[in-house]
Parts: structure tokens; sequence; C-alpha cells
């Protein structure tokens, strides 16, 4: 009889108990989602700054300054909205 109770009080926390570790593997994948998200913006950003300088190097004939300002105006964006994801999946 006592084990029989027993098992019941375990049947009764084991939902609670799973439904627990189910929020936390949905947490790490989120995590995990933002992270990867703020790579992927931070290398985008790289990429840009990169293509300005290539661009200017060689001479294609394009604007200088138009270039400068939206090229500069991408990486910040990239830049912030990158670091926003990152800082987002470590707190």
């Amino acid at each position: 009889m006592f084990f029989f109770l027993k098992m019941l009080q375990v049947t009764k926390k084991l939902p609670n108990f799973v439904s627990r570790k189910a929020i936390t593997m949905k947490l790490k994948k989120r995590e995990l989602l933002y992270q990867e998200a703020g790579k992927y913006f931070l290398d985008l950003s790289k990429l840009v700054f990169g293509g300005i300088i290539l661009a200017e190097i060689m001479n294609l004939g394009i604007n200088d300054e138009a270039m400068l300002i939206i090229g500069g105006v991408l990486v910040l964006v990239f830049g912030f909205i990158g670091y926003r994801f990152y800082s987002k999946s470590k707190g």
C-alpha cells in the first residue's frame, strides 16, 4: 500500500517535471537562435564594411559620398541589430 501511494505522488509530479524540462529546452533553443542571429548580423556588418573599402580601392565610378554614407549607416544598423541579438542570448 505504501509503495502504491508513493507511485501516485511520483506520477503527479512527473508532468510538472516534463513541462519544466520542455520549457528549459525551448529557452536554450531560443538563446542559441539569438546568438546565431547576432553573429550573422555582425558578420554582415563586417562584409558591408569590407565592400566599402574594396569599392573605394577599385574606383568603380560610384558616387563616393553616397556610398560612404549609405554603407556607414548599414554598418551601424547591422552592427546594432547583431549586438542586440547577441546580448539577448546572454541575458
